[in-house]
């Protein structure tokens, strides 16, 4: 093969995993030679167990834990053992799509020659309705992270479910910090030691979603919490970066949260003076032409409530029109319906989510957030 280095695959697995043994089975197929893989399981089930007794018999390196150590910590200590050149993080819920490429990890290895940190292109499993809508996340992170990659060259956040870097670039930031977002937390240390950033957009791996509104509530509760600290924590240099790139960084967020405009012009445009030098109008003309008493009366609630429509519809139907085009050119899967539950269920909630997260961070400054997850 024409690419050189060694690659260390790293999956960690709280309990369980219903897609680890297909992952496994991929991964040991995978032609590329020079490769090791590993596994950190917490908790492990019997199921687990299972999976341990068959695989190790083919070379893979299992590390049980008989505690929840976290994942975090969990990756820390087994990253140890690897003697790799580059690391490929995997999370149990994701499955390889082995048609997208003749050896995945070969791919891997060779997009690394000219780049320290990659993302690999997320798609959903589509196996239930909330999954599919939730698909259209996956897609607006996906363009926002392409866009600032081509743009940049470096990555402020990425989605770690699939990516990899270099062992010496993990190395030089000290590996991931425990912090609920690790995947975020990295990605922006690596923008501030200026490691080059690529998003493979033609390589795809499959993504387990919640299957039910309340699964994904939940997740995206702890998410929310995640990009808090993360926004509190890198605050000064998401800020310089900011000034830096302000047209690049607002296009990415634009992508990534379909709200935001709407979030925006709710805050910031008021309907008071509008909606009133209106209705003076009226009131003035009504005076002379009877028929405009009736207008005048329902200016109040009619004018505001055909501005908003106005601009929800209009909002609506443009980022439809996009979504559409870039998923067909990145070859991701678009359903009006589906992006139409997206747009106006799924994206205001996980925005709003986030908002109501970063204000409870910074008046509580960290302290009294409960949550069940170990980091």
């Amino acid at each position: 093969m024409g690419c050189v280095g060694k690659i260390s695959v790293f999956i960690p697995v709280y309990r369980e995993s219903d897609l680890l043994k297909q992952t496994l089975t991929l991964l040991l197929s995978d032609p590329y030679k020079e490769k090791e893989i590993f596994v950190v399981i917490d908790e492990p089930t019997q199921r687990s167990m299972e999976i341990v007794r068959e695989f190790s018999l083919n070379g893979v390196h299992f590390k049980l834990n008989g505690e929840r150590r976290g994942k975090v910590n969990a990756l820390n200590e087994v990253i140890r053992e690897a003697s790799g050149d580059i690391f490929l993080f995997l999370d149990a819920d994701v499955l390889i799509d082995n048609a997208s490429s003749d050896s995945f990890l070969e791919r891997i290895v060779k997009e690394m020659e000219n780049a320290e940190i990659v993302e690999v292109k997320k798609e959903v499993l589509r196996d239930s309705f909330v999954a599919k809508v939730a698909g259209y996340d996956y897609i607006g992170f996906a363009l926002a992270n392409l866009f600032f990659s081509r743009k940049v060259g470096r990555c402020l956040a990425i989605n770690g479910a699939a990516f990899a870097i270099k062992r010496e670039t993990f190395e030089a930031l000290g590996g991931f910090r425990r912090t609920i977002c690790e995947d975020l937390d990295i990605a922006t240390r690596s923008f501030i030691n200026g490691a080059r950033f690529k998003f493979i957009d033609d390589l795809v791996v499959l993504t387990k979603a919640p299957s039910s509104w309340r699964e994904w509530f939940n997740q995206r509760k702890r998410w929310a919490i995640g990009a808090a600290f993360w926004i509190k924590d890198h605050f000064k240099t998401l800020r310089r970066a900011l000034r830096k790139y302000p047209r690049i960084i607002a296009t990415s967020l634009l992508l990534a949260f379909p709200s935001t405009p709407l979030f925006l012009i709710s805050l910031f445009i008021p309907d008071e003076i509008f909606v009133k030098t209106l209705y003076m109008l009226l009131l003035f003309f009504s005076a002379k032409a009877s028929l405009l008493i009736f207008p005048a009366a329902f200016t109040s609630v009619i004018v505001p409530a055909i501005k908003s429509l106005t601009v929800l519809l209009g909002n609506f139907f443009g980022y439809s029109a996009i979504f559409y085009i870039l998923a067909k050119k990145l070859k991701f899967h678009f359903n009006l319906s589906e992006f139409t539950a997206y747009y106006f269920i799924m994206a205001p909630l996980w925005l709003i989510l986030i908002v109501a997260s970063l204000i409870r961070i910074c008046i509580k400054r960290g302290s009294k957030v409960n949550l069940d997850w170990k980091i």
